[in-house]
């Protein structure tokens, strides 16, 4: 047995850790007792330093031990510059102690911006290499990500020198998503779009960008970090509010309903000014949001005019939104197109067009090398939807019917999407082929949302019936609808309906409407005269017809079966 090792037991080993950890446990709640009495007896000095910075150690995630440290470092604070650099250098050392314990700490983080800010002389270069150092530990550090983007907007280092290590990340790992997304991030500072384009970069920028990321998707197609950046790219955006359309609609007497559309939600104070026959409007408008918000897309007010006599209104908020509605007398309902429906009122330059036909025909190639990748199919959708989701409607709509095949639990997302390209087309045809007035139809569509209400807001009739709707919110906007179809749906909640109070005729046969309770909100619809609720669970009971008519005394005619 002599000079032989003695191996301890399994037991034993356990045994030694516990006693261990039991150690540094008590060491540990002794030392956040006296940091915690020191901080409430209000003591900063020395010795709470290196309390705080040997727990921090242990666990830089102690958020308050942080804060406690802070306030013993302004407490500390003289006059000295020279003595407050140095104790903030140092406090910069005990930080990065603290990274090197758990690299993805938020309050290490933070602590490490506080001091920066603090810094009568902040390193700012070092700081910079710092991050390297940390991304080339772990690319996908969002925390360290966050505070590059602290020192770069705070030294005066280049966005183009960023740009530019971006770039070298990328090339490096095709899969570093933060990278792509830096990126995006970076370009609209380097290359800012010129006003009024529905591009997120310059052109010229974006051609280069477009034929960077299609190498990069064709290197490995399976990588969804480059088509995530490639979607970014093609999705044309709207960066500014537009003036779309206004509309009078009289209501009785002298008493008429002004109606304003914009492309994007706007605030009440950007509402246009109004000139009736050349004048400013003398009284007051109260203008005010069907969805009763302080952001809409569509903004109404009542306007007094002597309906014997002809008028102009004049609606005016700059020389490129303003348009005037001719009211001839006996004029029930007008409507004036300001803009288009394109978005940012343009369409894509030559350039642009065939740099995206030109994606599009590299991803049909790729869905043809790997077919079933869901990132080919969704840019496609993307790319076509750019280039005109009216001409490629059944395109878009026949890929989207594969990635709900493809991938069924996102099946709800895709049939959102195609409920958006259908409300999109029809209204773009709407928008050609229709006269003031005209009924608008979309039914059969399988619609699971409701899309582009607010174009919807200066229209009289509308048919959304045999659809797959649930929701029916965004409705409030259709402050013009007299007559609403809403048969074969899923509808139960009638709420936003109560918002729709030009309505004369709503038809709600065959939904989900199960009691009396449920139509109740239709009792602020002053003009509503035909209720059609035939086929809906309500319809079992006997006396409902009976139950209905008290409810709702405006009624004239209701079908229940």
């Amino acid at each position: 047995m002599h000079g032989r090792l003695k191996i301890k037991t399994t037991a034993e080993q356990a045994a030694e850790k516990q006693k261990e950890r039991e150690e540094k446990r008590k060491l540990y709640l002794g030392g956040i007792t006296k940091a915690f009495e020191k901080r409430s007896s209000g003591v900063h000095d020395e010795e709470g330093l290196k309390i705080t910075a040997q727990l921090l150690a242990a666990n830089p995630d102690a958020t308050t031990l942080w804060n406690f440290r802070r306030e013993i470092l302004l407490a500390m604070k003289g006059d000295d510059q020279e003595a407050w650099e140095k104790l903030l250098t140092g406090e910069m050392t005990a930080v990065e102690s603290c990274l090197m314990k758990n690299h993805k700490s938020y309050g290490a983080w933070h602590h490490r911006c506080w001091v920066m800010q603090n810094l009568p002389s902040p390193p700012w270069i070092a700081e910079i290499a710092l991050c390297d150092k940390y991304l080339k530990a772990d690319e996908r550090n969002f925390h360290c990500w966050d505070y590059r983007r602290f020192v770069v907007a705070g030294s005066d280092h280049k966005p183009e020198d960023e740009l530019k290590f971006s770039l070298q990340l990328i090339e490096h790992n095709l899969s570093n998503y933060s990278a792509w997304h830096y990126r995006s991030k970076l370009l609209p500072v380097v290359h800012p779009p010129p006003p009024n384009t529905p591009h997120p970069i310059s052109e010229n920028a974006l051609i280069e960008e477009l034929q960077t990321v299609v190498e990069a998707v064709f290197t490995d197609p399976s990588d969804q970090s480059p088509w995530f950046f490639l979607r970014w790219l093609v999705n044309r955006q709207e960066k500014t509010p537009r003036m779309l359309q206004v509309g009078y609609m009289h209501c009785n007497d002298d008493i008429g309903t002004l109606i304003c559309v914009f492309s994007q939600p706007v605030p009440k104070q950007d509402v246009p000014k109004v000139k009736v026959d050349g004048a400013e409007y003398d009284e007051t408008l109260l203008w005010y949001a069907p969805n009763n918000e302080n952001f809409s897309s569509v903004w109404v007010t009542k306007i007094e005019l002597l309906s014997t006599e002809a008028h102009s209104i004049t609606v005016n908020i700059n020389d490129s939104m303003c348009k005037t509605l001719s009211i001839t007398p006996g004029l029930t309902h007008t409507i004036e197109w300001v803009t288009s429906l394109e978005v940012c009122g343009e369409e894509l330059s030559d350039m642009t067009r065939s740099m995206l036909e030109e994606v599009k025909e590299n991803c049909v190639t790729l869905d043809e090398l790997d077919p079933y990748n869901k990132w080919v199919l969704l840019t496609l959708v993307d790319v076509m939807w750019a280039l005109d989701s009216r001409t490629h409607h059944e395109e878009i709509d026949n890929y989207l019917s594969q990635l709900q095949k493809l991938d069924p639990l996102r099946n709800k997302y895709y049939a959102d999407m195609k409920s958006k390209l259908a409300m999109e087309t029809a209204l773009k045809d709407h928008r050609m082929t229709a006269e003031i007035g005209s009924k608008f139809k979309l039914s059969g569509s399988s619609l699971t949302r409701i899309t582009f209400s607010h174009l919807l807001a200066n229209i009289n009739f509308i048919d959304l019936s045999c659809n797959d709707l649930t929701s029916i919110s965004p409705l409030r906007n259709l402050v013009a609808c007299r007559v609403l179809i809403l048969d074969d749906n899923k509808i139960w909640n009638l709420a936003p309906i109560s918002a729709v109070t030009a309505l004369e005729t709503l038809s709600l046969k065959n939904n989900k409407i199960e009691d009396v309770e449920q139509l109740k909100v239709l009792q602020m619809l002053p003009a509503l005269r035909e209720l059609f609720i035939n086929s809906n669970p309500i319809c079992g009971d006997e006396n409902m017809e009976e139950n209905v008519s008290k409810v709702l005394h405006q009624l004239k005619s209701l079908t229940l079966r």
